[in-house]
């Protein structure tokens, strides 16, 4: 489609004339997307359960200095994930302070980032309006909403689009003086990022692009796979996992077994493992994590080819987004651990397909356009009312509470039993440990209550469960302690823990 086309700002619509000079403009686009990803990016307290834990592993990083092993206490190693997005939020916080709008940074940078990736990638496959598919990014629901979350997606976003770009700057040139091997060079290192971001689910765009490569009929197999690029990958995405196994041995087999084996073929996660369980949480998330665009999504999912003739009437864009988006879907269909975030890196794809959708049809073009400023406007709306939600999930108001509860500063917070809520250790500015009521097989407690209580740590805050209060004052009587309880917040009774022998010399 020519530009001509596009021209559709007459007199008397001021409004569509500008948003079509920032779809133009990559600096403009990229300003838009920082002024959406930072509005309110702070205003928010840090919620539990992933907030906490992700930023409690970032701060355990800047306590100890130890940036290869990630642990959640000091003595507990926490490899469920790969470092990057625990680096990023130390990296903010060491720059900018301890704040949540220094923990979110990183999100609302990648948010922006990526935007300006989806612009680079439409200059090529949406030519006519190349900021057309980062603006539909930057304005649907789950890309945007999950920018203002602590988690490993936004920034698995990045890089896996990181990725996919390089890939379409090698396919798709623009000029004649055109070389492969940067462009190849850079998508190996996006992949790299994103498997040291989150591991094997980074690499699924990157089956994609191999898939589509192989399907061509002037495929650049011998360039992707070029000895240097590929060396490339090995630096960024695998020189992490070769130095914390070096540091940790034996931790190969848990990545292979929990992380690898465990999420694809067990129930053990219990995210949705159920046979309907796809169904259920990828469908609601894409009917509801795309709008206000699912209309077009629909229109083109209904218009997609359902034989092998009708696939190869598809263009080489086409076939691209459709591998870039359904190949994942069906391995996250597939596996049996599930969550609504798995599929965030899917939504630039997903973005590119309704930009292209649009500029098939200019009569509707005019009518769509008007509709990104208002959309934008009406999420940072919902980012700042969402702020103001009081929640028991909020960690900076049960902070706020322990504080005016108790009349100390504690050394650690223990939560006995209970899994923590590890955003407390992040307002209070302490350690988070977890602990059981007795000895017990299972890895994950940090130490049990009898063995804490033997330990000389400073003065510690304990947290536990209204049920198993009584069984806890029973272990600290035998053990020679008496127990302060302070109240009770958030369905747990706060109390310290003091010797017997400490009350008798006063």
């Amino acid at each position: 489609m020519s530009s001509n086309a596009l021209d559709v700002a007459p007199a008397g619509a001021p409004a569509r004339g500008a948003v079509l000079r920032v779809l133009h403009s990559f600096w403009l686009t990229l300003a838009c997307a920082l002024a959406l990803g930072f509005a309110f990016q702070g205003s928010r307290g840090l919620w539990e359960t992933d907030e906490g834990r992700y930023t409690q592993v970032a701060m355990e990083m800047l306590r100890s200095g130890d940036y290869v092993t990630p642990r959640r206490h000091h003595h507990h190693i926490h490899p469920t994930k790969p470092p990057l997005t625990y680096w990023a939020i130390a990296g903010s916080v060491a720059q900018f302070g301890r704040n949540e709008w220094a923990v979110r940074a990183p999100y609302a940078l990648a948010f922006a980032l990526t935007v300006g990736l989806l612009f680079g990638i439409g200059r090529r496959l949406t030519a006519a309006l190349p900021g057309l598919p980062a603006a539909i990014y930057a304005t649907t629901a789950l890309s945007f909403f999950a920018a203002n979350l602590v988690t490993t997606d936004t920034l698995l976003t990045l890089t896996t689009t990181l990725g996919i770009f390089g890939y379409v700057g090698a396919r798709w040139p623009l000029s004649d003086r055109h070389r492969v091997l940067p462009w190849v060079m850079l998508m190996w290192i996006g992949f790299g990022l994103a498997f040291v971001t989150k591991g094997p689910p980074g690499l699924l765009p990157l089956a994609a692009v191999l898939v589509f490569d192989a399907l061509q009929p002037q495929h650049r197999t011998r360039q992707l796979f070029d000895p240097r690029a590929l060396l490339a990958f090995a630096a960024v995405g695998l020189s992490w996992y070769v130095a914390v196994v070096l540091h940790n041995p034996g931790l190969m087999s848990y990545f292979v077994n929990e992380e690898v084996v465990a999420r694809v073929a067990s129930s053990e996660h219990g995210r949705f493992p159920q046979w309907w369980g796809g169904f259920y949480v990828y469908g609601f998330t894409l009917l509801l994590g795309t709008l206000p665009w699912l209309p077009t999504l629909w229109r083109r999912w209904r218009d997609l080819p359902r034989s092998r003739a009708g696939w190869a009437m598809l263009s080489p864009e086409a076939k691209l987004l459709a591998l870039w988006s359904g190949l994942p879907l069906l391995v996250f269909m597939l596996a049996r651990s599930r969550l609504p975030l798995y599929l965030l890196p899917l939504f630039p794809a997903l973005a590119l397909v309704v930009a292209r959708s649009w500029l098939s049809e200019p009569a509707r073009l005019t009518r769509h356009l008007v509709w990104l400023p208002v959309v934008a406007v009406v999420l940072v709306l919902l980012k700042f009312g969402a702020a103001h939600i009081e929640s028991n999930k909020d960690m900076r108001a049960f902070a706020a509470e322990i504080d005016r509860m108790v009349p100390y500063t504690p050394k650690a917070v223990v939560f006995v039993e209970e899994s923590p809520r590890y955003g407390l250790g992040f307002y209070m500015d302490i350690e988070t440990e977890w602990v059981s009521l007795g000895p017990t097989p299972h890895s994950y407690y940090d130490d049990h209550l009898a063995s804490e209580l033997r330990q000389s740590e400073g003065k510690r805050l304990y947290l536990v469960r209204p049920e198993n209060y009584d069984r806890l004052v029973a272990i600290a009587a035998d053990n020679g302690h008496l127990v302060q309880r302070f109240g009770e917040s958030h369905r747990f009774v706060i109390l310290s823990l003091r010797r017997d022998s400490d009350d008798r010399r006063n």
